[in-house]
């Protein structure tokens, strides 16, 4: 995955798709795959958090390269097949009910205990915002993995309705394929937000590649904006954070901002539960993490409008992100 959209690299070659959405590169994968003798399996990195959930559910077996293979996120197409061919010990195996980082949630938990101490000093110096921490009955709505050309302008659709503020924390390379859906987005006056150029495992990163992840997602929402209004907020994608991550995420003027209210709609539970997570879990000043993007998440938009009204019955007032940083 590059600046200009996602790379292939395999015995005919290589093949750039530009400005697209994933389903075209999924889709031309399990083309390959049917026209493969005995299939075929595609490699990624840990910079890559996109395509596997999608391939596996097409069965396209999916294998990871970690760090040092890798250099700084920055491993090209033809290195990965390489490695698929010649080194495939080197790789770790996804299961197909798997996440992107299987097999590394020992030292992905470990890193982020890690940081606590840096979170703490972050938040009092308003530079990360953790949720659940205020006394005041403040939320603030954020939705990631977006944006998405169906299910964005739907959410968005449900908000306006109820004169609800959320953040939305965009992938580069969606909002590169869908610019019009992060225009709304900004003419709606809704919060943009920094989730990563290809939802990369940042910690994995040093400075060449956090700058290239974060950076090219900046100047892309900022084109489909048509301006340059600052990007002020950084999701990182899992939540994934190490000390070194949270400080120079700092450095870099953007405000890190996690949750501690996770809907799971991803797993797509049912509307039902999924606003029932939500209501179980809010207290005041809580982050309520939900998905605009990443997959079907039409159980979200129809999740959306109990949200907001089990939210405000039980005297809850939905604040954007300013607002509750402000309070906190």
């Amino acid at each position: 995955m590059t600046r200009g959209g996602y790379r292939i690299a395999g015995p005919g070659g290589v093949e750039v798709l530009e400005r697209c959405g994933v389903e075209r590169p999924v889709a031309r994968l399990v083309e390959l795959a049917a026209r493969t003798p005995g299939g075929l399996a595609v490699v990624v990195d840990s910079a890559n958090g996109l395509l596997d959930a999608p391939l596996a559910a097409a069965g396209i077996p999916v294998l990871r390269a970690d760090p040092p293979v890798p250099a700084d996120g920055g491993a090209a197409a033809e290195v990965l097949a390489e490695l698929g061919r010649d080194r495939p010990e080197l790789l770790t195996a996804l299961p197909a009910e798997g996440w992107t980082m299987s097999g590394r949630e020992e030292e992905i938990t470990a890193a982020e205990l890690a940081g606590a101490a840096v979170e703490r000093r972050l938040a009092a110096d308003g530079r990360l915002v953790a949720g659940g921490l205020g006394a005041a009955p403040l939320v603030a709505l954020t939705f990631d993995d977006g944006p998405h050309p169906e299910f964005t302008p739907q959410v968005l659709d449900v908000l306006h309705r109820h004169d609800a503020p959320a953040a939305f924390f965009c992938i580069g390379l969606h909002a590169l394929a869908h610019p019009g859906v992060v225009r709304r987005i900004a003419e709606a006056g809704q919060t943009l937000g920094n989730h990563s150029w290809s939802h990369a495992y940042l910690p994995d990163l040093g400075p060449t590649g956090l700058a290239r992840q974060l950076g090219h997602t900046r100047e892309v929402l900022a084109e489909a904006c048509g301006d340059d209004r600052p990007i002020r907020w950084l999701r990182p994608p899992y939540g994934g954070r190490s000390p070194e991550l949270l400080r120079a995420v700092a450095e870099s003027g953007l405000v890190t901002v996690l949750w501690d209210v996770d809907a799971k709609d991803w797993s797509r539970p049912g509307p039902e539960v999924v606003a029932e997570r939500v209501l179980g879990q809010v207290r005041p000043g809580s982050v309520i993490l939900m998905h605009d993007g990443g997959g079907d998440r039409s159980q979200t938009v129809a999740a959306l409008p109990a949200v907001i009204t089990g939210l405000r019955a039980r005297g809850y007032r939905l604040v954007t992100l300013d607002a509750l940083l402000a309070a906190a």
